[in-house]
């Protein structure tokens, strides 16, 4: 048992192992956030009711399947993120075996480390959407169809479709993957035609079966013309893309410890960028022919992936770090290979330490909204005539941890509702354009509840604040006559 330990593949095991370990570990830490409470809300609901809602968002429904199967059996925001904590987990194998075709087996087992420890993938595998399940199979459809160009197969190409149609199945935007794996197959593994052929055909087969979805959610398209949240393309845009692919996801002014925590991140985006990164191109002739065609072939899937949604946000910004991270999985092996040209052992060690303590940071800081503190504040106050005013971004927190008699006192006072704050998962009497009449006319209490960035609303004539309470991110203000 020692001797297999020591190999190669028993290390990626207790790499694998470890970065599990890490995942699960903090799993609970923290209460749900905003897009993790759609999530929340559609999943606890009969199947059919909550395709219904998935198919009006703006979403394909692989993710919440499986979701929606784990939470028959087990509730909470831990059974929310579990099948995050395991997409997550898998990619550390899947790492390994891209960065050993980079820079051989050590190159393997420092991907397989680096994917165990950076703070994208950290923190994503904690989080109850589909962004770490995507990133997995990218990597993995990545891998395959490398396999099927150097000993092509029907398995071999039946295999990558099938991977690529999970993919599809799980964020649309894995079909900048797909096109770029094709444009990578041909333009630097240079196969012959009927290689390249079979390549588009198992692509696009995968997508021809994404298209009964696409005619059930059609009402999905007439997002294309909305308001987006995301800004357009310029120079912040595209590093505030980069960034967290080294140093996690952004810090919000109210996190406490905000400075330390952007401290541990500009460590970790200098150790990767600065030395990762630097150290592949000053010293990429340190690889083998192959490791360098390696290389470009992941860099060719990856970031030319996320050039092409650059192309797309001129016309509609769509380039986020989130959806940028259904592409970049690729990468980890290219920056694991230029760890894996460091030999002065010390400096890896600091760099994949560096990373590691950022990973840690995040994870044990309070940055998601402490809304069950909020949920029961009101539980002990709210009567049959008062009213809960939530603002778009807080309603499907409440409708989550709210019992069923505070949830039905809960509405949304707003003449519109932008879809992107989840509309889809609103009860039919959620969204109300002034305060239902039993309310003012009983003199009851508006709690309003909105973030600590966010106006307090308008109220009715004749009320006026009268208390506010606040914690993580979430405040409730009582308004009376």
């Amino acid at each position: 048992m020692p001797s297999r330990l020591a190999g190669y593949a028993g290390q990626v095991t207790l790499i694998t192992l470890f970065g599990l370990a890490g995942r699960l570990l903090f799993l609970g830490h923290q209460p749900l956030w905003r897009d993790e409470a759609f999530t929340a809300v559609v999943v606890q609901r009969p199947l059919g009711q909550m395709l219904d809602a998935v198919r009006s968002d703006s979403a394909p429904p692989l993710a919440y399947l499986l979701d929606h199967a784990v939470s028959a059996l087990w509730s909470g925001p831990t059974a929310l993120r579990l099948v995050a904590a395991l997409a997550g987990a898998a990619a550390i194998p899947l790492g390994a075996a891209l960065g050993r075709r980079v820079a051989r087996e050590r190159g393997g087992i420092v991907t397989a480390i680096l994917c165990a420890i950076t703070p994208a993938l950290v923190l994503s595998a904690r989080d109850a959407r589909m962004y770490a399940l995507v990133t997995t199979l990218v990597m993995a459809s990545t891998l395959l169809v490398w396999r099927a160009v150097e000993r092509p197969s029907l398995v071999r190409w039946a295999a990558y479709a099938a991977v690529t149609v999970l993919a599809l199945y799980t964020q649309y935007f894995a079909v900048f993957a797909v096109a770029a794996q094709v444009v990578a197959v041909l333009v630097v593994l240079r196969a012959g035609w009927r290689t390249a052929r079979s390549a588009c055909l198992a692509g696009g087969v995968a997508f021809l079966t994404l298209l009964p979805w696409l005619v059930v959610a059609r009402v999905q398209f007439a997002h294309v013309g909305d308001a987006f949240w995301v800004t357009r393309l310029g120079f912040l845009s595209v590093v505030g893309v980069f960034l967290p692919f080294f140093s996690g996801p952004p810090v919000d002014p109210w996190i406490p410890a905000k400075v330390s925590l952007l401290a541990l991140q500009g460590f970790a985006a200098g150790a990767g960028v600065l030395i990762g990164c630097a150290w592949l191109v000053f010293c990429h002739r340190q690889l083998s022919p192959e490791g360098r065609r390696a290389a470009l072939f992941l860099v060719a899937c990856g970031a030319g992936a996320v050039l092409m949604m650059m192309v797309l946000s001129a016309w509609k910004p769509v380039l986020d770090g989130r959806y940028a991270s259904v592409v970049w999985g690729p990468l980890f092996a290219v920056v694991g290979g230029g760890f894996a040209l460091i030999r002065v052992r010390g400096l890896l060690v600091v760099c994949l330490c560096a990373i590691a303590a950022a990973s840690v940071g995040l994870s044990i800081a309070d940055d998601h909204p402490d809304t069950p503190s909020a949920v029961a504040f009101l539980q002990a106050r709210v009567t049959a005539h008062d009213l809960v005013d939530a603002t778009p971004s807080q309603y499907l927190l409440l409708a989550y941890y709210e019992d069923a008699f505070v949830r039905a006192r809960t509405h949304v006072v707003a003449t519109n509702v932008a879809w992107y704050w989840g509309t889809a998962a609103y009860a039919p009497t959620t969204v109300v354009t002034t305060p239902p009449p039993d309310v003012v006319n009983a003199g009851g209490t508006i709690y309003r509840v909105y973030r600590s960035s966010e106006s307090g609303g308008s109220i009715p004539a004749g009320y006026s604040a009268r208390s506010t309470r606040c914690w993580v991110d979430v405040c409730v203000t009582a308004y009376r006559r």
